[in-house]
């Protein structure tokens, strides 16, 4: 750390990393849920509630209160944002102003299916399919057959009975929802008792769906999955736990926005700047994302990318046969920053198997 009026040739961020990594566990579990709502009382568009006394109940409709409660009831997210539908309001302009508002989970508890299809297609476009773009996860009970690791299928129909009162399966997607933006990544949502319900109806559990199941007068989550049924060398098997992909998103966000304001514009596009900051994020950011986000066992990092370098190079007129690697990767790549990061990410106990010898 560089003492107090001590001028650097490039920036000191190792504690700005520091402090993101070693309040990753707290910071998971402040996540925000957006709640899009049809309401008939409610005169506001954007609603933010941060605990339930900050609820009159005055300015909501009896539904409305359960639904936003139920979002807080297992465990809190950091805050819920309720954008309120109007009867006439298309569910695509909701989501178009959407688009820019950051957000962890979304949930739309009186969304129609045709809504809701809807927003299962927004989601999909918004988070990405080869790279994460916007960190938005949605759970639906509509839903069939998505394939994407941001969608969360519901698979229990019927009533939920909880103490709040009785839900449809589409009402109850705020309570997961809730809970996830509130679960830390020191866990996962694997057997998880959801504190509020007293009975569901069963359902014989699927590959892509997330089912919940009656265990002697609880209610507990099955496995914490999401759609995700296929899988590739970008989406691996793992990415079809919700923990992982929460733990995917975190570490993209707080990349992105450790370089968004504390490099982007401010220095250089040189070898020494990038390779000062694949440093900091490996020793330091990585380091203390181990064991609950990265796996300990493995050798996670970060580094300039050879293979986008030797693109340049050629898009230069240049034959990268005839350079050293390090020629490569110190070749100028304009204003284009081009890193490549191979990672393990954690996950917790899930599947057993013990062979007892006689």
């Amino acid at each position: 750390m560089a003492d107090v009026g001590q001028l650097l040739p490039s920036p000191d961020i190792s504690i700005i990393f520091k402090t993101l990594a070693t309040t990753v566990i707290q910071r998971s579990a402040l996540g925000i849920l957006y709640v899009i709502l049809k309401d008939g009382t409610q005169t506001g568009k954007y609603i933010t509630i941060n605990t339930v006394a900050d609820l009159n109940e005055k300015e909501w409709d009896e539904k409305s209160i359960k639904l936003i409660k139920l979002g807080m009831y297992t465990l809190s997210p950091k805050k819920i944002v309720v954008r309120v539908q109007t009867v006439d309001e298309e569910i695509s302009a909701v989501l178009k102003e959407l688009k820019q508002r950051k957000m962890n989970w979304l949930a739309a508890p009186t969304a129609t299916q045709e809504e809701d299809t809807t927003i299962v297609t927004w989601v999909k476009q918004v988070f990405g399919t080869s790279a994460i773009d916007k960190t938005v996860k949605y759970i639906s009970s509509y839903a069939k057959n998505t394939d994407h690791v941001a969608v969360v299928e519901l698979a229990n129909k019927g009533t939920y009975k909880s103490v709040l009162g009785d839900f449809t399966a589409q009402e109850y997607t705020v309570a997961l929802a809730g809970m996830f933006a509130g679960l830390p990544l020191n866990r996962s949502g694997d057997n998880l008792t959801m504190s509020d319900l007293i009975e569901v109806e069963d359902t014989e559990p699927e590959l892509g769906k997330l089912s919940l199941y009656n265990d002697d007068g609880k209610v507990r989550i099955n496995m914490a999955v999401n759609s995700k049924t296929t899988f590739d060398s970008t989406w691996k098997s793992d990415t079809r736990f919700i923990k992982i992909v929460e733990g995917m998103c975190m570490t993209v966000d707080d990349l992105r926005d450790t370089y968004r304001n504390y490099w982007m514009g401010l220095y250089i596009n040189n070898y020494d700047n990038k390779s000062n900051f694949c440093s900091n994020v490996n020793k330091i950011y990585f380091k203390d994302l181990q064991p609950n986000v990265l796996s300990a066992d493995y050798d996670n990092k970060i580094g300039i990318s050879y293979e986008k370098q030797k693109q340049v190079v050629v898009a230069d007129g240049k034959d990268p046969d005839e350079m050293t690697e390090l020629e490569i990767l110190k070749y100028p790549s304009g204003h284009q920053v081009f890193l490549a990061a191979d990672v393990r990410y954690a996950n917790t106990m899930v599947d057993l198997q013990v062979v007892i010898a006689m």
